[in-house]
């Protein structure tokens, strides 16, 4: 069994999604082994100021509650753009200590829109994607560190021709150790499950943590697997399943780990 490995070819455009939740420091420290087995990469921050909370941060006053403490703050507008200016600076900063400390050249830009557009809009722009969802920037406040536990790789692979580069992050993220990592299959329309399993293991370096089966499109399915798996990142294919409007407002809404989206290389 071989490592997989990525065509020469240009830089590989790696875009982190930074906000007023996040990413977070967690999240980063996530990447580093993928920056340190791949250096042909630039990091592209992309930090988004959604239009939703600034209308509401618009308004005269807006009560803010605290998840953790049950605290209840008012918040206007100058307050509001005080914080979000603190935050792009504090995303910027921790970016390029991430690309620094790798090695790597790194880019960052700030956009102001509909959450799940410009998110959509990252995608087709990058090679690797990776963003938190909303949700957990409340389960980050009292979960342990992913540095204090075992991480938990969950790698979506659908079909073969996108599979390889999706176990290619995934390895490099779990430093080549593929008991960290967790495969699930979900074949697309026409592709045979034991074909898809057999084409998993024969890239892998070794045996997986687990292989689980779930229907193809069944999001609730996944999002419960997920949990059960106490995933700390899921990996998954930049297919046109994966990248639709309901899948990403899914990814965003619905799963409790970060993701990261795998667009295939080459022909």
């Amino acid at each position: 069994m071989g490592k997989v490995k990525r065509p020469d070819s240009a830089p590989r455009r790696i875009a982190v999604i930074l906000g007023p939740g996040g990413a977070s420091r967690e999240l980063m420290n996530q990447l580093q082994p993928l920056l340190a087995t791949d250096r042909n990469i630039v990091m592209q921050g992309v930090f988004l100021e959604e239009a939703d909370v600034q209308r509401a941060a618009e308004l005269p006053f807006v009560q803010e509650l605290c998840r953790v403490t049950f605290a209840v703050r008012e918040f206007d507008n100058e307050k509001f753009e005080r914080a979000l200016a603190l935050r792009l600076r504090t995303a910027r900063r921790a970016l390029a200590v991430l690309a620094d400390r790798a090695g790597v050249p790194h880019t960052f830009r700030n956009v102001r829109g509909a959450a799940i557009t410009m998110l959509s809009e990252a995608v087709s722009e990058s090679d690797i994607t990776v963003f938190e969802p909303a949700r957990l920037r409340v389960a980050a406040a009292i979960a342990p560190p992913v540095s204090m536990r075992r991480r938990r790789i969950v790698v979506l692979i659908s079909d073969v021709e996108s599979a390889g580069e999706v176990l290619r992050v995934a390895i490099s993220l779990a430093e080549e150790d593929t008991r960290k990592i967790s495969v699930l299959l979900s074949p697309a329309r026409d592709v045979e499950t034991d074909e898809l399993l057999d084409y998993a293991r024969d890239l892998l370096p070794g045996r997986p943590a687990s292989v689980r089966l779930i229907g193809s499109g069944d999001k609730e399915r996944l999002a419960l697997t997920l949990r059960e798996l106490l995933a700390t990142i899921l990996i998954a294919p930049a297919v046109d399943e994966m990248i639709n409007e309901k899948m990403l407002r899914f990814f965003r809404q619905q799963v409790r780990c970060p993701v990261c989206l795998v667009r295939k290389v080459g022909p």
